[in-house]
């Protein structure tokens, strides 16, 4: 079983960042939020980092240089990254966008609130389901069934 420590937060809107970073310090949990603002740069740290201790990453759609559906589609690709569950959080509410990111292996599609007390109580629902609830095996004992 994984003990998940850390939430990797894709995000270039730096209010956002901030609203997400306060929700989790209120909720007292122990682990650590890592922002990047952009996709490459999320792809390039997992890329160069050890991830079992990874709880989930919170994806942003629209970012610059690379946007979370297509850093789900380099991640679908890539067999040790596409292990990794992605919760899409996003202002978008396009149902597109909703196919194509489970198309790409998000594991949840969330749309960001605008009601800041919405805000927080979404970012504590999401919290706690994957940090409290729900069990993750270690990242490097999956192995891929053929």
């Amino acid at each position: 079983m994984k003990i998940a420590k850390r939430i990797i937060l894709a995000e270039d809107n730096i209010a956002d960042v901030e609203l997400t970073k306060i929700a989790f310090e209120e909720l007292e949990l122990d682990l650590e939020v890592y922002h990047v603002f952009d996709g490459q740069q999320l792809l390039d740290y997992l890329r160069n980092q050890s991830c079992d201790d990874i709880a989930l990453i919170l994806l942003d759609l629209n970012m610059p240089k690379m946007g979370g559906l297509d850093v789900l589609k380099s991640m679908y690709e890539d067999e040790e990254l596409a292990k990794l569950p992605v919760v899409v959080f996003t202002s978008s509410a396009h149902e597109s966008d909703v196919h194509a990111c489970y198309e790409y292996g998000a594991n949840a599609y969330v749309s960001k609130p605008i009601d800041i007390s919405d805000f927080h109580k979404t970012i504590a629902a999401i919290a706690n389901f994957w940090t409290e609830i729900n069990v993750l095996p270690a990242f490097s004992d999956i192995h891929t069934l053929d």
